[in-house]
């Protein structure tokens, strides 16, 4: 039977940093979060004065919204997120890429963007099997009263273009699944690799990836638990494939379809999308505002491929 993934190729080496792995992934999340701060208190000045002068337009407030907090002000700039979202894209890639030349002394594609033959294939893969594991999701869900299924809907805001909506949509995913995998499976997991060994290393890139997910609006323990499960299992397809590929691929198709096809939150963020799906938050197996990371269902389904992946690979050494 031929293998599903193509034959892994070993990164290239990069060149050896003078300063401790573990001190170059602290030095890398720090000054992430750093730079992000400044960057977002300059643009709330800018927009405030560009606000103020009758450049742009701010939507209409909403008093109850508002009242909710954290949700509510998520869902008053619901028509911003996805310019939002394709800004802290751009500016992760790039934080990254200065990161890694300025620190590292290398290039971005030696964290596993080599375009080797079969990289694409390896995409295509990743978002199929995220498929797979989300229409499972998705079923076992409407199955259990946690989501009904309504019918359809406009996938776009109210006076907004259908056809740019989901451009802007793909583009945002395109983003978040590449820089996520570039920070968490690219540098911070083989940053820490160098020094800490693979078991250590995918526990701690997975936790502190499960970390930064979990003060997104209606984290509970339950989701950082799937996001940190989601976060070991996307390290094994690093490993099994020494690429990112795979990983990017099966990321951009989890949160495209969660988001944009079963119209659920993806963690935490609400999105237009095709169907019109409301979520039981008293079913059992619910997810709630963080949406289906959080739930029980989620917990099975990712059991499931982990056990999979389990057996394949305990098979495969038998038979070796």
């Amino acid at each position: 039977m031929p293998e599903p993934f193509a034959a892994p190729q070993p990164p290239t080496q990069p060149p050896r940093s003078p300063i401790h792995p573990y001190a170059r992934v602290a030095l890398f999340l720090l000054g992430y979060l750093l730079v992000a701060v400044v960057l977002s208190l300059a643009g709330m000045v800018a927009f405030g004065v560009m606000h103020a002068f009758g450049l742009v337009a701010l939507p209409a407030i909403d008093e109850q919204l508002l009242a909710r907090g954290t949700e509510g002000i998520m869902e008053w700039l619901s028509d911003f997120m996805l310019p939002t979202v394709i800004l802290l894209g751009l500016y992760s890639i790039g934080y990254t890429w200065a990161f890694v030349r300025l620190v590292d002394g290398r290039r971005l594609r030696t964290l596993g963007l080599e375009r080797r033959p079969g990289w694409s294939a390896q995409f295509w893969k990743g978002v199929g099997l995220s498929f797979v594991i989300l229409l499972g999701v998705f079923l076992l869900s409407l199955a259990s009263g946690a989501v009904e299924l309504r019918g359809f809907a406009r996938p776009a805001p109210d006076g907004t273009n259908a056809a740019g909506y989901l451009v802007g949509v793909l583009a945002a995913f395109l983003l978040v699944g590449f820089y996520e995998e570039l920070m968490f499976r690219g540098y911070v997991l083989q940053t820490l690799n160098e020094r800490a060994g693979r078991a250590a290393s995918v526990i701690v890139s997975s936790a502190v990836f499960a970390v930064m997910h979990g003060v997104n609006p209606g984290a509970n323990a339950m989701a950082v638990l799937n996001i940190a499960a989601v976060g070991a299992l996307l390290s094994f397809l690093f490993f099994r494939t020494g690429a990112l590929w795979m990983p990017i691929g099966f990321h951009f198709g989890w949160n495209f379809l969660l988001g944009y096809v079963f119209t659920l939150p993806v963690s935490g963020l609400p999105l237009r999308g095709i169907l019109d799906v409301a979520e039981a938050t008293g079913a059992e197996g619910a997810a709630g505002r963080f949406g289906p990371e959080s739930s029980l269902v989620t917990t099975l389904a990712l059991g499931v491929w982990a056990a999979w992946l389990i057996a394949r690979r305990s098979r495969r050494h038998r038979s070796g």
